[in-house]
């Protein structure tokens, strides 16, 4: 029931400038202070944060981590446990025996066989059964399943189903740690939230869940846990905003519309150090204001809704281009093609790019002369190099290694190397993990992008480094004393800012009621497409007619609940009542399309996230084409917000 509370489990709002690095780690050094037995467990989105949160603190009872650094190192203690295995081959072993068949005759597969093969001697089950007697993580995207590894989002699927299973793994976490801390929990999957409620629920051991579903980037959480969010003692808040001046916060306040989560300004904050009033310029020339205004504030960070025509502004179009065709990067993925083009921590689900952007650093070292940060490089990401072969130990190894390097800096400098080109001259010099090589080109995916020029990366991690560049898409958390954000649009990942600002000029927005909306909708098609057997994208007209009758029967559901909504009527009723006149496959996929929803949504956590970065100044550009419709109540709209508005 959502009217029972559980007291030892904490929902903690923390917004944007609200310390909440500052309040887990006081709270860790008084808990230890307070108990001297106890363990304490941080999990973070990503290596940075871990690092940040326990640097300077004494470490011996307390783990910093990411989700898949707990599980590898705390949870796969379980692993090697021959009931684990049993539930790994009860979940993969059709995989496997398909992997082994390749009825396919893959090309790829073939040339997998032949490498286990000359390991083990034969490939068949028998053989793969005897040789798998841990479950390991690969800290790379991919399963090696012949192997028994299991790549990110695979590690955590199979630790939820083991949790589940088995309950004394549960028991272990609770008994292990007192006090566990799980940041950006806006962003973990419904799946991790579930690992730990079940393990704490009802237990003396206390969690707290830390963030701000308005800074929700990713489609990690799909709304599973709603409800049970609703039963987490919610008396821990932290309001204050200690980053930006009053007249920011009051934007802040306005834009989230939720009295619940109201924020306070810092005290010794204060509007006199403001250069300017928050100011939105509605212009037809965005580029043109944009350069006006950095003549005056040049270090003014400028913030971009990453979309194709920015990527081809850097020169990295036909990067992107590759990206956004390849099939895990689509709409309803978790990540899309901007995200791992431009976020450490949606990167590392992608082998190629996390290889090549540590490539990058190692290159930029080795041209500085800092060998020693080259060596560390290589040996410190030792699963995606051949890290055996770059050890000195004899004064030859030094010359033999610099030619090696030579060859692999020539190449990645070179305009005329391709990707597939660099990956060929990294692994015949065994700069690469064959594995990893293996599984890039082994990617169907890889076809699309093996032959745009290796400049493309170097030109994106050129931009990314811009310090005065930024990306909606780039680093949660930062902030800045000046920001500039073009709020534009994006087709993937599905930005509709224009739509955002339409709907935000009608009525009173608020996140709480928008996120219901949407997972409501998105539910809804998420059960069309299991019932269907298909993608609503792949429907045909054939197909259709023998679906039409229970699609029909669930929009009607759909829109009966949902037609008094204001987001269904602004959103939704102009294409629901184009399909009650015409219903056909056009009409109805039209009704089906999530990004109709979910693109204002992200939108309106952009605007509101893009704002919140400006410590002092924030300038808002809007081109007037994208608004032409209805500028006059955006006008309005935003004047009432709190911003400065002129064209």
């Amino acid at each position: 029931m959502a009217d029972e509370v559980n007291e030892n489990i904490f929902l903690v709002n923390a917004p944007a400038g609200s310390g909440k690095t500052t309040w887990i780690r006081q709270q860790v050094e008084s808990y230890l202070l307070r108990n001297s037995k106890d363990n304490i467990l941080c999990i973070t989105y990503t290596n940075r944060a871990a690092e940040e949160l326990g640097r300077d603190l004494e470490q011996s009872r307390v783990y910093f981590g990411t989700i898949h650094s707990f599980i590898n190192d705390f949870i796969g203690s379980f692993f090697s446990h021959k009931e684990i295995i049993d539930l790994y081959w009860e979940v993969y072993e059709t995989q496997i025996i398909e992997r082994i068949k390749n009825t396919e005759q893959k090309e790829t597969w073939t040339e997998g066989a032949e490498r286990y093969k000359e390991k083990y001697g034969s490939l068949d089950l028998d053989t793969v059964r005897s040789n798998i007697n841990k479950i390991s993580y690969n800290e790379t995207p991919f399963n090696s399943l012949l192997y028994g590894g299991l790549g990110h989002n695979d590690l955590i699927t199979f630790t939820k189903l083991a949790v589940d299973r088995f309950p004394i793994i549960k028991k272990k976490i609770s008994d292990k740690y007192q006090l566990i801390f799980i940041d950006e929990y806006q962003d973990t999957s419904a799946e991790v939230l579930h690992i730990f409620y079940t393990s704490l629920v009802g237990k003396k051991s206390k969690l707290y869940l830390l963030g701000d579903k308005m800074q929700q980037i990713y489609k990690n959480y799909n709304g599973e846990f709603e409800e049970k969010l609703e039963t987490f003692n919610r008396s821990v808040n932290l309001s204050i905003n200690y980053r930006t001046t009053p007249k920011i916060v009051d934007i802040l306040n306005y834009i989230y519309n939720d009295e619940a989560l109201k924020q306070c300004p810092y005290e010794k904050n204060s509007n006199d150090t403001m250069a300017f009033s928050p100011k939105v310029l509605i212009v037809s020339d965005v580029e043109k204001a944009i350069s006006d205004f950095r003549k005056t504030y040049e270090d003014a960070l400028l913030l971009y809704v990453s979309n194709r025509a920015r990527f081809y502004d850097i020169g990295a179009g036909n990067l992107y281009d590759a990206y956004n065709k390849m099939e895990k990067y689509q709409f309803w993925k978790k990540y899309s093609a901007v995200d791992v083009m431009t976020k450490d921590e949606a990167r590392i689900n992608d082998a190629l790019l996390s290889f090549l952007f540590i490539v990058d650093q190692i290159i930029e070292y080795y041209l500085q002369e800092c060998y020693g940060e080259v060596f560390r490089n290589i040996h410190e990401y030792y699963m995606y190099f051949n890290s055996e072969k770059y050890i000195v130990e004899k004064h030859r190894d030094k010359k033999t290694i610099k030619t090696r390097l030579e060859k692999i800096k020539n190449s990645y400098v070179d305009r005329a190397t391709t990707i597939d080109g660099f990956l060929n001259i990294c692994f015949k010099e065994e700069f690469i993990e064959e594995e990893i090589y293996c599984s890039i080109i082994e990617d169907d995916d890889y076809q699309l992008v093996k032959d745009v020029y290796i400049e493309e990366v170097r030109k994106l991690t050129n931009y990314l480094n811009d310090p005065r560049v930024s990306t909606q898409h780039g680093v949660k958390g930062e902030s800045h004393d000046t920001v500039v954000f073009v709020a534009d649009n994006s087709s993937n990942p599905a930005v509709h800012m224009s739509k955002f600002f339409e709907v935000w000029s009608e009525m009173n927005i608020t996140l709480r009621e928008f996120d219901a909306f949407y997972y409501r909708y998105s539910n809804m098609i998420k059960d069309i497409e299991c019932t269907m057997g298909i993608k609503i994208s792949e429907l045909k007209a054939k197909s259709y007619a023998a679906v039409a009758d229970m699609i029909d029967t669930v929009l009607k559901r759909f829109i009966s609940e949902n037609e008094n909504n204001p987001y269904y009527i602004f959103l939704l009723k102009p294409k629901m009542e184009k399909y009650k006149k015409k219903k056909n496959v056009t009409s109805a996929k039209a009704c089906l399309n999530e990004g109709t929803v979910y693109g204002p949504l992200c939108a309106y956590r952009l605007f509101y996230v893009g704002c919140s970065r400006a410590r002092k100044n924030l300038l808002i550009i809007i081109n007037r084409e994208d608004v032409k419709n209805f500028e006059d109540k955006l006008y309005e709209k935003l004047k009432d917000c709190g911003f400065e508005v002129e064209y």
